[in-house]
């Protein structure tokens, strides 16, 4: 490695070290706020409904990539907790429509209350100046990782 590369590479593991780190502060704040007992999956599939309003079962499962049948029990277990609940589609009978529950909504409400305090406890003792530039950067390099493929690099060789 160059000298150039070798220092690139240093800075980037302190920036990754220094994410991490307020990454594991925040999500151990979370823990500590919210007491749901949700599976990643389970999570995945309520931030999904939530950024889309009302989905179907097929919709799920392209999105997550697994089965029907296995995002079928993924929303029984939610909708036993209220957390989602199902629907007739009155356009197509056979189509189910899944939304969020009053325990999903109150979920989401609580994780608004988490960013808003992070917000205000950390972000706040930033510059707006240097909050607009650390978007302005984390957005730029985001555009870079999405128009590599990164993902689809590795698959394709087998290597980094």
């Amino acid at each position: 490695m160059t000298k150039d590369k070798e220092l690139l590479y240093m800075l980037v593991e302190e920036i990754n070290e220094a994410i991490y780190s307020m990454d594991s502060h925040f999500i151990k704040l979370h823990q500590n706020l919210i007491s749901d007992e949700l599976s990643p999956k389970q999570i995945i599939l309520l931030d999904f409904i939530k950024k889309n309003s009302q989905v179907t079962i097929g919709q799920i499962a392209s999105y997550m990539n697994i089965t029907s049948s296995a995002v079928g029990q993924l929303v029984s277990k939610l909708e036993e907790q209220q957390y989602v609940c199902r629907s007739i589609n009155p356009e197509n009978r056979r189509e189910i429509f899944v939304s969020l529950d009053t325990s999903g909504i109150t979920y989401f409400e609580r994780e608004e209350e988490i960013k808003r305090f992070i917000i205000s406890r950390y972000y706040s003792k930033l510059e707006f100046s240097e909050v607009v530039q650390l978007k302005e950067i984390v957005q730029k390099l985001n555009q870079i990782v999405l128009k590599e493929g990164i993902i689809h690099e590795i698959n394709d060789k087998g290597e980094m």
